[in-house]
């Protein structure tokens, strides 16, 4: 960005008509002057966000970002300089930005991205609060010593609250650190805000008392439940002087936008019990997400226009509108305040070649098979690390969102079969976060949305046990399935009592007839509990081939692999005919599977689970080599694998689609429920080869 003259070219000017466009249910005639004024005291960096009250309060501020490696950070200073000469009030932030655009200095070294927002209030803009980010990365103790060194640089003096903040430094358990911290130097009182980012939900309340929070109690942990039930990170915002202020905050991040993310709609629902947020405001915050192009809008920003004539001809500037987070405030003895903070940016699109390139290298060529052991600890660390803060796992994007409750209890399951050290901690921060979505007498669900279900609420219970929970888990355990137990000994996936079973009756509602009928897939998950009827009902479905129909899953491997499971375990000798048909069914589709350009990963490490209930013939161990060796090259670089979990969603109504194609197929998109899978036939594979050298 070129120096300008004050009011030349400000950021108002270079938006165009963007403000006049903003929905007068977000902005009223008399705070979009307001905030045009705010808007014209920065420069033409289209970085920035309106922090939106979710209350019938008007107000609506500013708040502009500066990047260490992607602004002119000189440019920056002069511009302010301009804007804030004559007053000595400023001359702390204008040292600071001096400071930060000196490439020699430590504040440039350590601090990655500014953020100055402004009170955007009637009597006019006064000095921005800083903000600032810490460069990732620094140890408690360079952490500690550059918090110190840049805040008495920039303010000249030795704040009241150093003690109380060298507490937080000191207190900050793992993983959690102080990521930004925030001078306000527009308040009344001496404050520092200080943003921590990571702190484990069971960590919360203990930290607050730790720095000396005095309104820890009932009230406040149904808050911390709240936001880290339902957020996917979770960010802690407190303000200190000599002691802790009692206002403090939960900024609440998703990974995806509204349109595929249904809990930032439920989380602000859920804290509109009074009505007080209008309806209009709700709907145009949570439709924000949008990309603009040139040519869709009138007056595209000129600066831009003249920075694309220096860029390739496959590089091209789009404006780029989202919601960056909701902000829940806490205060004792006073409402939740809820704000939303909407995101406006000039980006820059690459379009890529469609020839391959050859110097791309974030996947190598392996010319030797990877280690089984190494393969399945990569492959742990990737789960570990796709865990939300809050202890959820997500995947499969369908109309009511991505399931959690569902997809949480299957890989927490696996996870625990595993019997690996390091998942211990993953694992009990996923059962607590499940235990507190338990639906009372009823089990869990798909996810928050939805009722609950029988293939959601086993696979929990199989969780239980497996993992060590079962003291824990609700009355009246595994009895509470009895309510998804058809006559005839198969499961239900929705019981005819529960929600949709009362819905389905009624004339004028959707009816949920496929769904309340026994699904294979289902059941065969309850018959790994051990459950006769479940047997039982499995040995009657089994089809001539060998295999099993899946209601929720595209093919059959699903449900056989775990049938054949179920068979296996509650008595190999006496389902043994039932076995070797599905596994001679296993062998000829492994054998084809393999045959295609790219296979399905998630169906072999299926086939892989099922032939490993036999002992194997010579050719058949060459055929499983096969397969392990497939599944050990296609693991990508940070442990997981592409999609390949094909989930199915019939109509509600379809009660034969285990012989119809008709259904919407979705694929594990986050890599969660293909990765466990396969970590759990090598996992499998890998005992069977111990057991075979020790005999």
């Amino acid at each position: 960005m070129r120096t300008q003259v004050p009011n030349e070219y400000s950021l108002l000017k270079a938006t165009g008509i963007f403000w006049d466009t903003i929905s007068q249910s977000l902005l009223s005639p008399s705070r979009l002057e307001l905030l045009k004024r705010s808007a014209d005291f920065f420069p033409p960096i289209i970085r920035f966000a309106l922090e939106c009250r979710l209350s019938n309060h008007e107000q609506v501020d500013l708040q502009f970002c500066i990047r260490r490696d992607e602004d002119d950070l000189s440019a920056v200073y002069n511009w302010f300089r301009n804007k804030l000469a004559g007053n000595p009030e400023n001359e702390k932030i204008l040292h600071f930005l001096r400071t930060w655009a000196d490439k020699s200095s430590s504040c440039h070294k350590n601090i990655s991205e500014v953020f100055l927002e402004l009170d955007v209030l009637p009597s006019g803009v006064e000095t921005p609060l800083l903000f600032f980010e810490l460069q990732p990365g620094l140890n408690d103790t360079q952490r500690k010593d550059f918090c110190f060194s840049i805040l008495k640089e920039t303010l000249g003096e030795i704040p009241s609250y150093f003690s109380l903040f060298e507490t937080i430094l000191r207190a900050c358990p793992e993983p959690a650190f102080v990521a930004y911290l925030g001078i306000l130097f527009s308040r009344d009182a001496e404050v520092l805000r200080v943003n921590i980012k990571k702190l484990p939900v069971t960590a919360v309340t203990p930290f607050l008392r730790e720095i000396g929070y005095a309104w820890t109690g009932p009230d406040l942990d149904r808050w911390i439940s709240f936001v880290y039930n339902y957020a996917d990170r979770v960010t802690l915002c407190i303000d200190i002087g000599k002691d802790v202020f009692p206002k403090i905050g939960f900024e609440c991040f998703w990974n995806e936008q509204p349109l595929s993310e249904t809990y930032w709609r439920f989380f602000i629902e859920e804290l509109n019990t009074r009505n007080d947020y209008n309806k209009d405001k709700i709907d145009a915050i949570l439709d924000w997400d949008k990309e603009i192009f040139p040519g869709q809008i009138k007056d595209w920003p000129e600066h831009l226009w003249i920075a694309s004539l220096s860029k390739p001809r496959n590089e091209f500037t789009f404006l780029k509108k989202w919601i960056s987070h909701l902000k829940l405030s806490y205060c004792p003895d006073k409402d939740i305040e809820l704000k939303a903070y909407l995101g406006y940016e000039s980006k820059w699109k690459v379009k890529k070649p469609l020839a391959f390139n050859s110097d791309n290298k974030e996947q190598p060529v392996l010319t030797t098979t990877p280690d089984i052991k190494q393969a399945i600890s990569k492959g742990v660390d990737y789960l570990l690390s796709s865990q939300l803060q809050s202890g959820w796992w997500k995947d499969f994007h369908l109309s009511p969102g991505s399931s959690d409750e569902w997809v949480t209890a299957y890989v927490a399951c696996h996870l625990a079969r595993l019997k690996c050290p390091k998942t211990n901690e993953a694992i009990g921060r996923a059962w607590k976060i499940l235990k507190t979505r338990y639906r009372e007498n009823e089990g869990w669900g798909y996810n928050v949305w939805t009722p609950a279900d029988a293939d959601s609420t086993i696979w929990t219970w199989l969780f239980a046990n497996t993992a060590g929970f079962s003291d824990e888990f609700p009355k009246p355990g595994v009895d509470m399935m009895d309510t998804y137990i058809a006559e005839n000994g198969g499961i239900i996936t929705y019981s005819l009592n529960g929600p949709l079973g009362r819905n389905s009756r009624k004339t004028d509602d959707q009816c949920f007839n496929g769904w309340q009928i026994p699904h294979n897939c289902v059941t065969a998950a309850y018959a790994l509990a051990g459950r006769q009827h479940a047997i039982d009902y499995l040995l009657g479905q089994q089809n001539t081939a060998g295999y099993w129909y899946s209601y929720w899953w595209d093919g059959p491997e699903y449900a056989t692999a775990l049938s054949v499971e179920a068979l296996f375990n509650k008595d190999a000798g006496k389902y043994k005919k039932a076995i070797d048909i599905s596994i001679k069914w296993a062998l000829d589709k492994a054998r084809k599977e393999l045959e295609y350009l790219v296979p399905n990963e998630f169906k072999i490490a299926l086939l892989l689970r099922i032939i490993l209930c036999s002992p194997l013939s010579k050719e058949d161990h060459h055929l499983v080599k096969a397969m392990v060796n497939s599944l050990l090259h296609a693991q990508q670089v940070h442990g997981c694998w592409n999609p390949s979990a094909e989930l199915r969603s019939p109509d509600s109504d379809d009660t034969e689609h285990e012989s119809r194609e008709n259904a919407l197929v979705v694929k594990d998109g986050k890599m969660n429920f293909a990765t466990i899978t396969i970590l759990d036939a090598l996992n499998k594979y890998n005992q069977f080869n111990v057991s075979r050298s020790e005999i």
